[in-house]
């Protein structure tokens, strides 16, 4: 236990002196109309807690527990929801899409990368050099630490090694 501890429970004492034996006070005696006096009027001051919570307090004078307008009944809201889910859910297939053409693009060839190159592409090869344990800072450039990566790779599955990444390459890193 700490010396915190042991001072809070009493176990250990400060070095300070203790003080002498001093003759006990007794508090000042009042007169007991005077102290039913100073009573009555603590009880006037402090009067007991009463506290309502926020959710059943009454605001601007309406009270919670009106019911709401008839624009929000069951069917307006039903109404209301479904709108916007069906122009959310074309906004989805119009993104799915689009989404599906561009890579149609890239399902035909994959594009081919080599020293020099960077961009999202080098960044995306970096990423799964990285995930398949080849330990490089993913920065998007195509340098000499990516080229001695990719041709390890390559030697690791029996590639031809020659440092470029092309559709036979890619596919190996994406299996």
């Amino acid at each position: 236990m700490s010396e915190i501890g042991l001072l809070m429970t009493g176990v250990l004492t400060t070095g300070q002196p203790s003080l002498p034996d001093l003759p006990e006070q007794q508090p000042p005696h009042l007169e007991n109309s005077l102290q039913n006096s100073i009573q009555s009027q603590l009880s006037q001051v402090v009067p007991t807690a009463q506290i309502t919570p926020p959710e059943f307090m009454e605001t601007d004078g309406a009270s919670l527990a009106t019911p709401l307008s008839p624009k929000f009944n069951k069917e307006n809201l039903v109404k209301e929801i479904s709108k916007k889910l069906s122009q959310h859910t074309r906004s989805v297939i119009a993104d799915n899409l689009i989404a599906r053409t561009r890579v149609q693009k890239y399902n035909s060839q994959p594009p081919t990368i080599r020293f020099g190159s960077s961009g999202v592409l080098v960044r995306v090869l970096q990423r799964l050099l990285v995930a398949h344990g080849y330990g490089m800072r993913v920065d998007g450039v195509f340098g000499p630490l990516t080229e001695a990566a990719v041709k390890a790779f390559q030697n690791r599955r029996n590639l031809s090694v020659d440092g470029i990444v092309g559709q036979r390459t890619w596919r190996e890193l994406t299996i």
